[in-house]
């Protein structure tokens, strides 16, 4: 009889930021960015638009459609972004509201057609069999 010896591998608990987790400078804004950028990838591919389409509509040329899509946004800011959605034909509400006390203050992105989690906790240790 041959016994498989179980591999353990350690995890670290996730912030619910990975932007944060990987040390990433202004964390909090990367992440809103990926969520936009996130966003508009889905309005392009639900209304089956080329990137050179796409580009037209948002008033950019294809390159910066292309390096959106593959999220270098290193040079893109969160308005920007937005005012692309605004372009792409989407409203866009800002609320704001109090924190509750104890948390972090943050930004979330949320969808009508797509649930986005702003947190999705890691396990903290785990065995792989």
């Amino acid at each position: 009889m041959v016994r498989k010896k179980a591999n353990y591998v350690e995890c670290e608990m996730s912030s619910g930021n990975v932007f944060v987790d990987l040390g990433i400078e202004n964390p909090d804004e990367e992440l809103t960015k990926a969520k936009l950028a996130w966003e508009i990838e889905q309005i392009i591919q639900k209304n089956q638009l080329t990137q050179k389409e796409a580009a037209k509509i948002m008033g950019i040329n294809q390159p910066k459609v292309s390096a959106l899509i593959r999220r270098k946004l290193g040079g893109f800011s969160v308005e920007r972004l937005i005012h692309f959605l605004n372009e792409l034909g989407q409203d866009i509400d800002i609320v704001v509201k109090p924190k509750p006390a104890g948390r972090k203050s943050r930004i979330n992105v949320f969808s009508n057609s797509n649930a986005i989690s702003s947190t999705i906790p890691m396990a903290a240790k785990g065995k792989i069999a």
